[in-house]
């Protein structure tokens, strides 16, 4: 059996805040010692890692514990955003093996740290596993640590965000054990009987249909459909976006299949990248990310209507795939981008994932990027709302 349970504070308090979300996360869980926690905090408790760890550890009965620090945090019971913000999931259970690790230092390491994770991974074929992974935001190289870990284990499900905070600190924090410490991935490998649900929800939603890159130069595009690549970019602009292309560039993105050779983009299933430059002599768009000749793209608008819709669409889905059972808990990794700054007020996932799920144990944050599967690879994903409901094996 599966029991868990989380909690949230937003007192400054580091030791009171991690106090009260652990009580509650115990009391809801219905249990007197963890096996695993999670803990995600704002960074302003990061100057009292020792006491925010030695806490959880006296009110969890568990030196098991792992996290990040991130922008915003979330639980059930809503999203905690511009303020001290603190949140804890336990877990205790006959039927998953938990194994948190942390690897440091992380920055120019990504392919070699990705090889160690897959080392301290428990191999059992027969076995459902899923990772958690939290990464240093400033100093690693997502994709880089996704592919060496694909390389040497195969394809393993992974979601998680790149630790973050809300622009004061310059630093992200990791967690792990007695260690809260910078520079370094964080991580958490979930293994045994059970079921894990993931699904992605797109803060940007497409606004015209697939075109071919026609000619393409590393992160350049430089003609879409045989014609220059600002041509076709400055065609879906309208109204307000068409007289201000530095705003224009805060709204409209590229869209990329997952598979480069993939020539469809379906429903939710593309990877959205930034427009970082324009080249109004050469015609040039310049995106983050590379790209290749013959590949589909879209161009994508940012808002927040679209972005209700596609969280809508994405927890009916899960509805489906839960036929009936209820999460014995789940992660919600939401980009910083999304929460307020894109609905114009706080707790809309959170409220749309409660009212369409019901209620159970949920943890999460806003971080710098997302983490989250899409085929039989793992990505990195921006504007992006990933959620994992993890289940009894049915």
């Amino acid at each position: 059996m599966i029991r868990a349970g989380a909690g949230q504070s937003s007192i400054a308090s580091t030791e009171q805040a991690a106090e009260q979300a652990a009580v509650e996360a115990m009391g809801q869980a219905g249990i007197s010692r963890a096996d695993a926690v999670v803990v995600f905090f704002t960074a302003d408790h990061a100057a009292n890692g020792r006491i925010l760890l030695s806490t959880l550890t006296r009110v969890t009965r568990s030196d098991r514990i792992v996290g990040s620090s991130g922008a915003g945090v979330l639980t059930g019971a809503g999203e905690i955003e511009s303020q001290h913000g603190l949140a804890v999931l336990v877990i205790s259970s006959d039927e998953i093996q938990t194994r948190p690790f942390l690897f440091q230092p992380l920055r120019e390491r990504d392919e070699e740290v990705g090889g160690k994770i897959a080392q301290t991974l428990a191999a059992a074929p027969d076995r459902a596993s899923l990772l958690t992974l939290f990464p240093d935001t400033y100093n690693g190289q997502p994709q880089q640590l996704l592919s060496s870990l694909q390389d040497k284990t195969g394809f393993v499900p992974v979601v998680g965000a790149g630790s973050s905070e809300a622009g004061m600190a310059q630093s992200t924090y990791q967690v792990c054990g007695e260690n809260c410490v910078s520079n370094s991935v964080a991580g958490l490998q979930l293994s045994g009987s059970f079921q894990a649900l993931i699904d992605i929800t797109q803060g940007c939603q497409p606004i015209t249909e697939p075109m071919i890159i026609t000619k393409a130069e590393k992160n350049l595009i430089l003609e879409i459909d045989d014609r220059p690549a600002l041509e076709a970019f400055a065609e879906v602009l309208k109204g307000p976006l068409a007289e201000d292309l530095r705003r224009a560039l805060m709204f409209i993105f590229v869209g990329l299949p997952a598979d480069p050779d993939q020539q469809t983009v379906g429903p939710g299933e593309y990877l959205v990248r930034n427009i970082i430059g324009l080249d109004p002599v050469k015609g040039i768009v310049g995106i983050a990310g590379e790209v290749k000749e013959g590949q589909s793209m879209i161009f994508t608008l940012r808002d927040g209507q679209r972005a209700r819709d596609d969280l809508n669409q994405m927890l009916q889905r899960q509805v489906q795939k839960l036929d009936g059972r209820r999460p014995a808990f789940g992660f919600y990794f939401n980009c910083c981008a999304r929460g307020s700054s894109l609905y114009g007020m706080p707790g809309i996932d959170t409220a749309y994932i409660g009212q369409t799920l019901g209620h159970f144990p949920l943890i999460g944050m806003f971080g710098g990027y997302e983490l989250a599967p899409l085929g039989r690879k793992n990505h990195l994903f921006a504007y992006t709302g990933v959620l994992a409901l993890i289940t009894e094996e049915s």
